[in-house]
């Protein structure tokens, strides 16, 4: 049988496969897992199909990722070394202090080992300070989440995730959007200057300028929730263009970005 890399597009595909229930386990082939983003997204998604063969991820070779998964399903995180290639931290543990800053210091080593600038470094920790902000603060639930990276072939990934009530939900609070039922513009206005779930004029800048700066130096950006995804690709310096389509379901909110080896 074939052997099929687990990427987006095939992510995309398997779960939209699994919600038209058209998908046969048994002709799927060998699906290897070798970017922890695409693998993070496949198990949030997993967790949602019920009673599909396809829900405990034994069908995908994913060996350097059975200690993520593990603690991802059981939300008790298991301590980690710095200086390793994968780290992570589940819901149990982001919203404390403590093991939030030995994640930062694992997201810092692993920055200079891929021989970052300070600048570059410093954006990608904001970017995971920012992203546990919006966890902690308009999720509206910390159980089933996670903050991750990855050093591999294709670069330095971080993802971040959650089970929480997603984009469309949170940014409804607002005035102005309480009649909104898209969850693609729900994407699009999260990364839009100026505006937050909160009526506050002075609120919802930071995640959109952190957005802003991410755009001109990562590869790929992938925002899921709910129904849509707003991606964001950049190529061997060329400028960033955007993409937002329609998808299979997800619960909360996830959050990709990739650094290139050209960076």
């Amino acid at each position: 049988m074939d052997e099929l890399p687990l990427d987006f597009d095939l992510v995309d595909d398997l779960a939209l496969g699994v919600e038209r229930a058209r998908i046969d386990l048994e002709v799927l082939g060998q699906i290897n897992a070798g970017e922890l983003g695409p693998f993070i997204e496949t198990a949030i998604m997993a967790s949602t199909w019920g009673e599909s063969a396809l829900t405990d991820l034994a069908w995908v070779q994913a060996d350097g990722f059975c200690a993520v998964l593990s603690d991802l399903q059981s939300q008790a995180t298991q301590e980690q070394r710095t200086g390793v290639a994968t780290g992570w931290i589940c819901g149990d543990r982001i919203a404390d202090d403590t093991h939030w800053t030995g994640f930062l210091i694992r997201v810092s080593s692993i920055c200079k080992t891929k021989g970052f600038d300070h600048r570059t470094k410093n954006a990608i920790m904001a970017t995971f300070g920012e992203f546990r902000s919006n966890i902690l603060e308009h999720a509206g639930r910390t159980h089933g989440a996670i903050a991750a990276f990855h050093l591999g072939t294709t670069g330095l990934e971080i993802v971040v995730a959650d089970k929480g009530r997603g984009a469309l939900a949170s940014i409804r609070e607002a005035t102005p959007y309480r009649s909104l039922d898209d969850s693609g513009r729900a994407l699009k206005l999260i990364v839009t200057d100026g505006v937050s779930r909160h009526d506050d004029p002075a609120r919802g800048h930071g995640f959109t300028h952190l957005f802003q700066g991410l755009v001109n130096r990562f590869n790929h950006i992938r925002l899921r929730s709910d129904d849509h995804a707003l991606e964001v690709f950049r190529n061997n310096g060329e400028r960033p263009f955007e993409r937002i389509s329609q998808k299979a379901r997800i619960p909360g909110l996830l959050i990709y970005a990739r650094f290139g080896h050209n960076h």
